[in-house]
């Protein structure tokens, strides 16, 4: 049987859990003090009709009480961390899902699976005062899809010859791996639930999605053929984006963000061992409109002043002149166990040796002691949100 592990509201949790002032009120859990989204908000104020993805201000309009609180990323991730720890004391077979969420593969023949799961909620509440809600099921699906039958604090378990009736009293568009687009494609067909889908059959469910259709036809008997996985799998690309406090309006204000972003990405590419050969653009501007444009160039590299020529470079030929409200940078087409900081075409060859001297100083006294100077004109500075991929060690692990 597979155990998913869901945490409930858990930035917005913690929050209240760190500060006995905000327990019981309406609170949301914002990026920043300036222009931001609802990152997460808690149990009280989704009762008043607050929804993450609000702009903060459409959240102050539906509830005049709400508590805006600022991310503290490095206690969440402290959290996560050791909560994920305790999960690899019950077991080995433990998958990460994201910041709050985790599978662990339970075999019933040696464990009370329910016991277990009580276990699993008793020391989260006792050791962080916050709660999560467990599901249990046959597959990942059934027991993702179970942790929100008695949200929050809950337990559910779905047994397998029961495991098809319960997924039948869900609408396509709440079952996990679903989501609204392909539900919305079901919905102009008259498809409404799993029975449906069923009833439509593999084969006409192929000709529509392809190898995708036997997947969803297996999907809706309740059935699901990926394990609890606890490698990590290999990155593709190391990115970061930064949505600006203002709007910028001129290429000297983007180019100290695209040199703080290379250098977020540069940073984490050599504290891997990674070097890439593709480089990704992007620009949001004030209507919340995406431009980007992605360079293969003709060498590796994890080196900060490489990054941000190519950044500068791409920049230049996408944005016209709009006011910028995001920035993204990210490189791609990656290789592990080589990091590249200089090469032939540089005019100066001491590059590795710099990179060295600034990893050192920012291992031993913090991170971004050292910086490049143009950086220290950026109004916002670092990591400010935590990515989905994110994880407790590893290259998807990010330093707040």
């Amino acid at each position: 049987m597979i155990l998913c592990m869901d945490m409930d509201a858990f930035f917005a949790s913690v929050e209240q859990a760190a500060n006995p002032n905000l327990r019981g009120k309406p609170i949301a859990v914002i990026g920043s003090r300036e222009r931001t989204v609802v990152v997460t908000c808690s149990y009280e104020a989704r009762a008043l009709g607050v929804k993450t993805g609000m702009s903060k201000y459409e959240a102050m309009k539906v509830c005049p009480s709400i508590v805006l609180v600022t991310t503290t990323n490095r206690i969440y991730t402290h959290v996560s961390t050791e909560i994920t720890k305790f999960l690899k004391t019950i077991t080995p077979k433990v998958e990460v899902y994201s910041i709050d969420e985790a599978f662990l593969d339970i075999d019933e023949d040696e464990h009370d699976i329910t016991s277990i799961a009580y276990m699993i909620k008793s020391h989260v509440k006792s050791n962080f005062n916050i709660t999560c809600s467990i599901g249990v099921g046959p597959n990942k699906l059934v027991a993702k899809m179970a942790t929100g039958v008695h949200k929050p604090d809950g337990f559910y378990m779905v047994e397998p010859d029961e495991a098809m009736e319960f997924m039948d009293s869900f609408e396509l568009g709440k079952i996990w791996g679903i989501g609204r687009k392909l539900s919305g494609k079901f919905r102009n067909m008259g498809i409404f639930t799993t029975a449906d889908v069923r009833q439509l059959g593999e084969e006409r469910l192929c000709e529509m999605f392809g190898i995708n259709g036997s997947r969803i036809f297996q999907m809706a008997h309740g059935l699901y053929s990926d394990s609890v996985d606890q490698t990590e799998k290999p990155v593709k690309s190391i990115g970061h984006s930064m949505t600006m406090p203002h709007n910028l309006k001129t290429r000297e204000e983007a180019a100290g963000y695209l040199l703080q972003l290379s250098e977020m990405v540069s940073s984490r590419a050599r504290r891997n061992g990674y070097s890439g050969k593709t480089l990704h653009v992007v620009i949001r501007d004030a209507e919340r409109q995406d431009v980007g444009k992605r360079r293969t160039f003709g060498f590796f590299t994890s080196a900060t002043h490489h990054i941000y020529e190519i950044a500068m470079s791409i920049f230049d030929e996408i944005w016209s002149g709009e006011d910028i409200r995001l920035l993204g940078v990210s490189l791609g087409s990656l290789v592990p166990s080589c990091v590249t900081l200089s090469n032939m075409m540089d005019d100066f060859q001491g590059w590795a040796d710099v990179y060295d001297v600034i990893d050192e100083i920012n291992t031993k006294y913090g991170k971004e002691s050292v910086s490049f100077g143009t950086v220290l004109q950026c109004k916002r500075r670092g990591a400010k949100t935590i990515s989905p991929a994110w994880r407790p060690d590893g290259t998807r692990n990010i330093k707040f």
